[in-house]
């Protein structure tokens, strides 16, 4: 049986669902996931100033596109900056 990288699992699931872009903000405990969406051919980072930005950003985009909107946040405060977003 063939290993991965948990992280690289991540970038080819978002590959296949057709992820084009995230929004984020990098940060440590996020940082290998950054590392594996840098070798994606297909999804691009689209950085953010604040992590509540990102999840407003990923919900307007899946709204005029139609398509998945991701946003991305490492561990800590982001999760909390994060729920104002996740309640539109």
């Amino acid at each position: 049986m063939s290993k991965m990288n948990p992280m690289d699992a991540v970038v080819k699931i978002m590959e296949d669902e057709g992820v084009e872009y995230v929004f984020g903000v990098p940060g440590a405990a996020i940082l290998p996931l950054y590392k594996a969406l840098s070798k994606s051919e297909c999804i691009k980072n689209i950085s953010v100033r604040h992590e509540e930005g990102g999840t407003h950003a990923a919900d307007g985009y899946a709204r005029a596109t139609g398509k998945v909107g991701i946003s991305i946040g490492t561990s800590g405060p982001a999760g909390t900056n994060m729920i104002t977003g996740l309640y539109t």
